[in-house]
């Protein structure tokens, strides 16, 4: 075999390196997409190299480290966001973190220490990025772009002697990000209701990421998740396999039961680990721009570095089967696929 060939095939085989931002506990899709992740991380196709947080409020921390110790993961390293967006509880994740039985044993365990300590969002990131391959890390963005945008800003230091910018694009492949609408009569009149609201939240970081981004980003957009429910029937027929489960619980806790939920945030997962699966279209190249007040508007551009996942019928039921499957599947199930 051609030996330009077998590497070009063994790097393909590689788990995707993937770096996580989220703002989990503002909605339970966070919750579901993340143990989709450990799902694809247990099946080979993906590793997750770190979780960083949008939401300022440490008991969102504190969640996802409970999920990966859950997922015997507990040292993925989480940074956090300082001074950031929607720093209030929220319904599930304190609740969740603090749930212990009659003894005040805790039902989950975790492994990282106080919030307080963890590193910043930024700091992470860097020190993450300076370890990996070249265009070897796909960040996948499912909540504020704050973290990212600060990324962008920051300046070299004893991980890296480059600055953000020039980091970002050397070791990052592409971006999946949930975040916008593109819906067709959205885009004709974006205007027609409010912005999307992992933009809505931080206007100043989406708007600065998205233009300065030097990587191809693919959008999410709000009306892919929105046609693909989560049932809530799953929670009783998928999760027999364990007595408490920590996003169930989170599930049961988000809103008054029993709700089916948008995926918003498990069809960027399902994009960003498996996208040339024919489970979503994708749009023409073009050029995304956030406006003041967080309106997204796409321009078709064929140099343009943005595209958006557009989904139909058939593939709504086959992403809804799948992402099913992924976020309930059991932890101890470790399935490399060839």
């Amino acid at each position: 075999m051609n030996l330009s060939k077998s590497s070009r095939m063994e790097k393909i085989k590689k788990p995707v390196q993937l770096l996580l931002d989220t703002d989990m506990g503002n909605d339970i899709d966070d919750a579901l997409a993340l143990a989709m992740i450990h799902a694809l991380q247990s099946r080979g196709e993906c590793e997750l190299i770190g979780v960083t947080v949008s939401k300022d409020n440490p008991y969102a921390a504190m969640y996802v480290d409970l999920i990966n110790t859950f997922y015997s993961r507990g040292n993925i390293p989480i940074g956090c966001v300082a001074n950031g967006a929607t720093p209030e509880e929220g319904t599930y994740a304190r609740q969740v973190v603090e749930l212990a039985d009659d003894a005040g044993v805790p039902l989950f365990e975790r492994t990282m220490g106080d919030p307080a300590e963890y590193p910043s969002a930024v700091a992470m990131t860097r020190r993450l990025l300076a370890a990996s391959d070249d265009e070897a890390v796909v960040v996948l963005m499912i909540g504020f772009s704050t973290n990212m945008a600060r990324l962008l800003e920051s300046s070299p230091d004893e991980h890296s002697e480059l600055g953000g910018l020039e980091l970002f694009k050397k070791k990052v492949s592409h971006v999946v990000m949930m975040a916008g609408e593109f819906a067709p009569d959205i885009l004709a009149d974006p205007m027609q209701k409010k912005a999307e609201f992992n933009v809505r939240l931080d206007v100043p970081s989406a708007r600065a990421f998205i233009a300065r981004c030097p990587r191809p980003i693919w959008f999410s957009g709000l009306e892919v998740g929105k046609s693909v429910l989560y049932p809530a029937a799953a929670l009783d027929a998928d999760y027999g396999w364990c007595t408490y489960h920590p996003v169930v619980e989170a599930y049961k806790r988000y809103l008054p039961m029993p709700y089916d939920r948008p995926t918003w945030d498990l069809t960027a997962v399902l994009f960003a680990v498996r996208p040339g699966q024919g489970y979503f279209g994708v749009s023409e190249p073009g050029l995304v721009n956030v406006d003041e007040n967080g309106y997204v508007r796409f321009r078709p551009h064929p140099d343009g570095l943005h595209r958006y996942l557009t989904v139909n019928d058939q593939q709504r039921v086959l992403v809804g089967e799948v992402q099913n499957e992924l976020a309930a599947q059991p932890c101890e199930a470790e399935t490399v696929l060839a």
